[in-house]
């Protein structure tokens, strides 16, 4: 257990990803199921396991790694030595063990994480333009949320969230932002962006820092001055290939997408930006670097699959000299 005040607490799925390569996402005849790029959506687990029986016959196996966009950004930021934790919850299986081994290596505190049941799966189809789309399956380990001691809650200087596809998760969370005093960073994702605006208000009205794509913001059909209206500072938007702004009331920058020469995969990509610009600012860049460090972060990532891209410590060291002194 770490006894310093932490730095960055993450809140989200905690999933175990499985990489499979296919042809075009065209291709795919099961059941009712419509895969396009950049999607994601949420199968029960029948469903969830029948269609990765499919996907093993007609696809390429890959990769399989940990995932979950507030656990990648935490993951990342935990390997650039951040002090971190995270409160989630996995299975008492072989992708949970997996997973706790993982957090491990980059010395997460693990306090905070419970163990249940079955870990939540996530199935990662790449086409061959290396656009990506994601099935996840929750697993059972959330529904140990009911009982989760509040009274325990980790100390430190920011929360960073993001969706969890189980009830048992959406209802911890909104629990959790009832005992915490200070704001957040949220990346709502897809999931919750699909859940609307009503539900995302009360994460809206303590958070500080907004990561959002272009498409998510029009599923939640709401404006940025509406936003900014309850309470959100900085809205960092995610454009993918246009790059991503950094938007205030007073003013909006926007910095293009990194120029790569190898792209093997782009899932967690806009999880790493999210890390790149939580530790400029925790560094104290300005938004403008903070911005590009997070889009330094994103590009670099998509060298890999999952984990494996995410910049070195070395390297985002040398990142983060060359933009304090550019």
């Amino acid at each position: 257990m770490i006894n310093q005040k932490l730095e960055f607490i993450g809140c989200g799925a905690l999933n175990w990803d499985l990489f499979f390569e296919i042809e075009d996402f065209k291709e795919i005849e099961f059941e009712n199921l419509e895969p396009s790029p950049g999607r994601e959506i949420i199968l029960k687990r029948e469903i969830f396991l029948r269609f990765l029986n499919y996907i093993e016959k007609k696809g390429k196996f890959l990769f399989e790694c940990g995932g979950g966009s507030s656990a990648n950004t935490i993951y990342a930021l935990s390997l650039w030595n951040f002090r971190c934790g995270f409160i989630g919850a996995l299975g008492r299986d072989s992708f949970g063990k997996k997973l706790l081994e993982e957090w491990e290596k980059v010395r997460l505190d693990r306090s905070f994480i419970l163990q249940s049941g079955e870990t939540s799966l996530a199935l990662i189809l790449l086409d061959k333009n290396k656009d990506r789309f994601i099935a996840v399956s929750p697993g059972t380990s959330e529904r140990a949320f009911l009982n989760y001691n509040f009274k325990s809650l980790p100390a430190g200087k920011l929360f960073h969230f993001s969706s969890l596809a189980s009830l048992y998760g959406q209802k911890f969370q909104l629990n959790l932002l009832e005992q915490i005093s200070f704001p957040i960073s949220l990346d709502p994702g897809e999931i919750y962006a699909q859940l609307g605006f009503d539900f995302l208000v009360p994460f809206f009205k303590k958070t500080s820092y907004l990561f959002i794509t272009e498409y998510e913001l029009q599923k939640i059909n709401v404006s940025l001055e509406t936003l900014f209206s309850l309470g959100i500072k900085i809205t960092f938007l995610k454009k993918g290939k246009k790059g991503a702004e950094v938007i205030t009331p007073e003013k909006t920058i926007h910095l293009p997408a990194l120029e790569v020469s190898i792209k093997v995969d782009n899932t967690g990509a806009g999880d790493y930006f999210n890390a790149g610009v939580l530790a400029g600012l925790r560094l104290g860049l300005s938004l403008e670097k903070a911005l590009k460090l997070g889009i330094i972060s994103a590009g670099v990532s998509l060298r890999n699959f999952g984990r494996s891209g995410i910049l070195s410590f070395e390297e985002f060291k040398n990142c983060v000299n060359l933009l304090k002194y550019e």
